[in-house]
Formats: C-alpha cells, structure tokens, sequence
C-alpha cells in the first residue's frame, strides 16, 4: 500500500472525542464488571485459579467483542484498523533489536527497584497465572498472552487508540498517552513503567511500518518468552 492509500485509511480510522471516550469507557467497565464479579465468585467457589482463568480469556474476549462492535458500527474494513501486510524480512531485524532493547529496560529496572528493597508482589494476578509449571496451565497460558493477548491488544491499542489519538495530538504525545492508557489498564504498580516502556516500543513499530503486525508480533514474543520464565520451563 502506497503512502497515499495509507494516509486515506488512517483518516477512516480515526475516532471523535464521543467515540473515543466510549472505547476507552467501555474497556474500563470491562475490567471493572469482570474483576467485581470474579470477586464475587471467588467467595463462594474455592478454585480461585479456574476463575482468574476465566477472568482473563473474558478480558480478551470482551475487548474482541468491543472490535467487532466498532468495526460493524463504523464500517470499518480490517485494514482501517491497521491490519496491512508487511514483509517478515524487512521487520525481523527491527523486532529482535527492540526485544533485546525492551530486556535491558527490564534488567535495569529490576535492579535499581531491588536496590531500594522492593521486589515483586508474590498475590500479583500474573505471578499466579505464569507461575504454575504444569503442562495444561502452560498452554493456557500460552494460548492467552502468546495468540490471544497479542492480537486483541495491538488492534485496541495502538490500531484504534493511538491511530484516534493521532487526530488530536502530535505523534509523540499521543504514542505517551497510548503506552500509559496501555500500562495502567493492567493494574500491576510494580510492572508500570517497563509495561509502558513496551507500549513505546509497539507504538513505534506500529507508526514505523504502519502495519500491526510487527507489533503483533514482538508483543507475542515478549509474552511467549516471559510466560516460558515463568513457568519455570527451558527456553
């Protein structure tokens, strides 16, 4: 797609205020609803694991849901929200390097958060879902932040809510915005700024290439290796 054809569709793209502040509402009440009723759940059904399962894959679900609402309400094509082809050769390169990038930012942070004694919080939601080395949980969780959390998220994020955002704001504040909205939308303190540094990093190659799929691609991989950590298992 040439530069004209791809500046036409980024116009299609773009959201009002209106529509945008709905998005946004509709993917916190999202998480609101389902985390009150996993709660509620949760005191009276023991396997809280199962729920926090449930609760996740929904997440995802919804946030699906919330696409394909949007794309049937505005008809959009796939391709307005940032779904164009791009060769795997010319991006490889790119991907790994920011990856390797995105690691040295964790490493980092790590350190200077254990030098002041703090460390990560052992109730923390993904500690729980990573966290358990069996084969039937790994390919859960594989499925969820590898496939799952990956396509959903890039499409929402950086293809509807950077690409909005972009109307109203210079390039740089509205990928700041995008990465924070990104970040906090997680609720994990411990986890905001390498999470929002990541969200940076997605936005660039989404703008970079104009296309999701490098940033599908390197969220997928980052989720992938981070969930073989977790789970205790070779890389």
């Amino acid at each position: 797609m040439n530069e004209e054809n791809q500046s036409s569709s980024l116009l299609k793209r773009n959201l009002s205020w209106v529509d945008l502040a709905m998005v946004l509402g509709g993917i916190f009440c999202i998480y609101i609803i389902l985390a009150v009723g996993t709660i509620w759940l949760i005191e009276r059904w023991p396997h809280e694991r199962i729920l926090m399962y449930f609760n996740a894959f929904l997440t995802q679900l919804s946030f699906a849901l919330l696409i394909w609402t949007l794309k049937r309400m505005r008809h959009w094509k796939w391709a307005d929200f940032g779904w164009h082809s791009v060769p795997l050769k010319n991006v490889l390169p790119k991907i790994l390097g920011l990856y390797a990038l995105t690691w040295i930012i964790n490493i980092g942070y790590a350190i200077f958060l254990y030098q002041h004694g703090l460390t990560p919080p052992n109730t923390d939601v993904y500690t729980k879902l990573l966290g358990q080395a069996t084969w039937y949980s790994l390919i859960l969780n594989l499925v969820l932040a590898g496939v799952l959390a990956p396509l959903v998220e890039e499409t929402l994020f950086r293809g509807v809510i950077f690409g909005s955002l972009q109307a109203y704001f210079g390039k740089w504040t509205s990928a700041v915005l995008s990465a924070i909205i990104f970040s906090a939308l997680h609720f994990q303190a411990y986890g905001f700024f390498p999470r929002f540094m990541l969200g940076m990093v997605l936005v660039y190659l989404y703008d970079k290439y104009k296309s999701l799929y490098p940033a599908i691609a390197l969220h997928a991989l980052n989720n992938i290796v981070a969930t073989l950590i977790a789970a205790s298992l070779p890389i």
